[in-house]
């Protein structure tokens, strides 16, 4: 069973394989070697055997982490942040995980004291599934791979309803019945008398920082230059995804700072045939600008006519057309490097979506007078488009999340058949005005994590591709969440305090342009009339998947394609659900 599930993960390490035993304990590891290309073997142990790890991940702290554990009597074998890893949860246990920055997933078993620790970074950049049936635990970076262990599979209800509400499924729930993801910031240790599990860390909102403009301004720039010089720590090549948008381009800025005299590399994806959707000539201008040694992929705007071929790259269902071109420019770039940076985390961080202004309005009505707060609501509802800003004012979290969801209920209850149908989730209670920043602290632990970095992850992992996230490095991400919403919203234009900082590095009509989004044309696709991958799916034996209304999925068709109206993106959810289930092949039908 475990030489299974690591061959179905092959593509997050085709360098190298381990495995360890111990009793009833087997880890299995694939490598993709990035520090210390002679050493760094896993699993590995102890000196004495006692600790043994498997790690997925990156920890960029890690030469002074080494330091302290030297002056402490620690000998090091090798050069790899997986043994100073290794060392610290042997001489501090789960109180070691609070000192890590970077990217990991992280299982260790104590042989002495037979208990088992997995532990999952602070924002989720590393995915980690668990699954727990009668005395068997199975985990992994992948479903694919708990699949491939004989697991019993079946849609979890609760799970459907969040995927085809919002596209995807938040921790720690899955789309399987049964298999849950550790949540970010969390360690879960098991032993023979039970299991336990406790949060590390959890982007809170604390007291404000009273900092002006130009002192913020030093503070992130001295921040995120040390996150991406910590980040850029490799014995292999590495470059960045420049998209030509504010987030990725400074990104690069910095690389190219922290590189003296050699050029970095960079890497963009343009549409051919001049679509609106193409930015490769912000791109290229960022690339020429900062000096870089730039590479462009050119692919064709109907991209999602691909979207059965490359199903297999969800893992985990989820509803982001942008996923396509993000594996593409995965494997494009891993012809030439091994790591990339990237420029996500920026806008859950500093406000970047125009959905965070109903936040920051929101927070503006709960300072203004008690008698004028009514009138200054329904103003701040007649500003802004979508649910979200229908909401206002917002007085929770779940209220947040709930008012961004890409589905309501009853176009949702129209489509599920009868005998499905489930009461929605309990809410939380008011608890007065939401901030601006309790809205970002609530989408960095749940659409951050579960949609935006497990694409990047699955995208760039597949083709073998290790992505780094310098802008979700604890340090600037604890440092945001203190920023007052004037500096990161102000005249209504979201990453003030990001933008007045790249002034420094990128030109002006780089840093003030409108944010466009990494996006492909998916509802032109969902709507075409001749579309095959969806058409072939729909007359297929078993196409609803017991969970569907037939009729209903028939309907929905047959209005897009006539250009009728009808909700193209729940159609788009259950779309890539159908055709995500049918390549599993022969797994048990999903109804529970």
């Amino acid at each position: 069973m475990l030489r299974r599930m690591r061959a179905a993960l092959e593509h997050r390490g085709p360098d190298e394989e381990g495995e360890y035993y111990d009793g009833p304990l087997g880890l299995g590891f694939r490598r993709l070697s990035i520090l210390d290309l002679e050493g760094g073997h896993q699993p590995m142990s102890t000196k004495d055997g006692r600790f043994t790890i498997a790690f997925n991940g990156e920890i960029y702290n890690h030469p002074q982490l080494r330091a302290e554990l030297e002056r402490r009597g620690v000998r090091f074998r090798t050069r790899s942040d997986t043994e100073t890893a290794l060392e610290l949860f042997a001489a501090e246990g789960v109180a070691a995980f609070s000192k890590l920055d970077g990217m990991f997933a992280i299982a260790v078993w104590d042989s002495r004291q037979r208990e088992l620790v997995l532990v999952r970074d602070c924002v989720g950049i590393k995915p980690l599934y668990y699954s727990l049936e009668g005395q068997c635990l199975r985990f992994a970076s992948e479903l694919r791979a708990l699949i491939a262990s004989g697991l019993d599979v079946s849609i979890d209800l609760m799970g459907l309803r969040q995927y085809l509400s919002l596209g995807k499924v938040h921790h720690p729930r899955t789309i399987l019945q049964g298999v849950l993801k550790l949540s970010p910031g969390h360690w879960l240790k098991i032993n023979e008398k039970g299991w336990k599990e406790e949060a590390f860390w959890r982007p809170v909102v604390r007291p404000e920082l009273d900092l002006g403009l130009e002192p913020a301004i030093e503070r992130l720039d001295e921040l995120l230059s040390e996150s991406v010089k910590g980040a850029m720590l490799s014995d292999v090549p590495i470059g960045c995804f420049l998209s030509g948008g504010l987030d990725s381009s400074l990104i690069a800025a910095y690389m190219a700072r922290h590189s003296g005299s050699r050029r970095i590399r960079t890497f963009s994806v343009g549409f051919e045939g001049g679509s609106s959707l193409d930015e490769s000539p912000y791109a290229r201008q960022a690339a020429r600008h900062i000096g870089a040694e730039h590479q462009e992929l050119r692919v064709e705007p109907n991209l999602l006519d691909r979207l059965e071929q490359c199903v297999d790259l969800l893992d985990e269902p989820l509803a982001d057309s942008a996923l396509l071109p993000t594996f593409l420019l995965a494997r494009f770039a891993r012809r030439s490097v091994k790591v990339v940076l990237t420029g996500e985390g920026a806008d859950e961080l500093f406000a970047g979506y125009d959905r965070y202004k109903a936040a920051w309005l929101n927070e503006k009505i709960a300072g203004a007078p008690s008698w004028l707060r009514p009138a200054a609501a329904s103003l701040a509802r007649r500003m802004g488009k979508g649910e979200v800003f229908r909401a206002i004012p917002l007085t929770s979290q779940t209220q947040w999340t709930r008012a961004g969801s890409a589905c309501q209920g009853e176009q949702l209850e129209r489509l599920i058949v009868p005998r499905l149908r489930l009461p929605p989730e309990a809410g939380d209670r008011p608890q007065g005005f939401l901030s601006l920043n309790e809205a970002l602290a609530a989408d960095i632990s749940t659409v951050l994590c579960d949609s935006l970095l497990m694409k990047v992850d699955k995208s760039t992992m597949k083709a073998s591709l290790e992505a780094r996230v310098p802008f979700l490095n604890r340090p600037v991400v604890e440092f945001a969440l203190r920023l007052p919403a004037d500096l990161k919203i102000r005249r209504f234009r979201g990453k003030y305090l990001l933008r007045r900082l790249a002034l420094k590095y990128l030109p002006a009509n780089l840093v003030w342009r409108r944010k466009h989004g990494f996006l492909v044309a998916w509802e032109r696709w969902v709507r075409s009339p001749r579309n095959e991958p969806i058409d072939d799916w729909l007359s297929s034996s078993g196409a609803s998947l017991g969970l569907f209304d037939p009729e209903s999925l028939r309907d929905m068709r047959r209005k897009l394609s006539a250009g009728a109206e009808a909700d193209a993106g729940l159609f788009f959810r259950a779309a890539v659900l159908g055709l995500w289930w049918r390549s599993l092949k022969g797994r048990a039908a999903p109804v529970p």
